[in-house]
């Protein structure tokens, strides 16, 4: 058809598989650096995000940025991320891989609130906590980059007065880091104890088994010896009236 299109990709390269970011300041001033090329915005998309396995790691980026979106667009307080954790798994299964991913996740909610909330300084701490000096260079980017508004929330002015409200949100998923955490953990044993009496169900299965076919050969064996002995025994017998007999009858005659 002729067609053209400019593809751009951002790469993360020192995020470990399985594993997280260095911090939530690095991988927030990599993720806003993504929205601010455009690449993210709905006339450009979809955007194509993927690791190895696609679950893990992007994920926790897709988690990460859908939860922010949300924030912008509604009251942060009404944002439930596990709640949306679990939509996202409908349509990806296995999002999220590890509790450490988890965990992270909600960190960087909760460090991204804050720029939402009108923290304008934040993501200048972001790029220095991240140790990059400039965004990474690009000849083009992608045209009518989106914009990302710091001065208004919900038509609304914010500024940094709203702190109590800030560390509302800090508090509050703090704890459900917490919870969502020792859930996992608390999984973790319940699986393991599941995993122990399968393990020793099957074990007794097997033993059970060796027993009735240890039995089940006996029995065949002595099916098997049965009709034989059975005819000894009788031509023993047989051997035996006959030899009384004559004995008898040759005392008889002898006499």
């Amino acid at each position: 058809s002729g067609e053209s299109r400019m593809i751009f990709h951002f790469h993360y390269t020192t995020w470990p598989d399985f594993g997280v970011p260095e911090s939530p300041a690095s991988f927030l001033n990599f993720l806003f650096k993504v929205r601010e090329s455009g690449s993210l915005s709905p006339e450009h998309g979809p955007a194509v995000v993927h690791c190895s396995a696609g679950i893990g790691r992007s994920g926790t980026f897709s988690l990460v940025d859908t939860c922010l979106v949300l924030m912008e667009k509604k009251d942060p307080f009404s944002v439930d991320i596990k709640k949306v954790l679990l939509d996202m798994r409908k349509y990806r299964m296995g999002l999220i891989q590890t509790p450490d991913q988890l965990r992270f996740s909600y960190m960087a909610v909760i460090e991204g609130a804050k720029f939402i909330m009108g923290d304008s300084t934040i993501q200048k701490r972001w790029k220095e906590l991240s140790k990059e000096d400039q965004a990474p260079s690009s000849e083009q980017s992608p045209p009518h980059p989106t914009k990302i508004t710091t001065e208004k929330y919900n038509g609304n002015s914010i500024g940094l007065e709203n702190k109590d409200q800030m560390e509302k949100i800090n508090t509050d998923l703090s704890t459900k880091v917490q919870d969502i955490t020792d859930g996992s953990i608390e999984s973790t044993v319940r699986k393991r104890l599941r995993e122990d009496r399968k393990a020793n169900t099957a074990q007794k299965l097997q033993q059970m088994k060796q027993k009735l076919n240890e039995t089940e050969r006996k029995r065949k064996r002595w099916l098997y010896w049965k009709p034989i002995l059975a005819k000894i025994g009788f031509g023993t017998l047989i051997l035996v009236g006959a030899f009384s007999c004559w004995k008898m009858y040759f005392q008889e005659h002898s006499l």
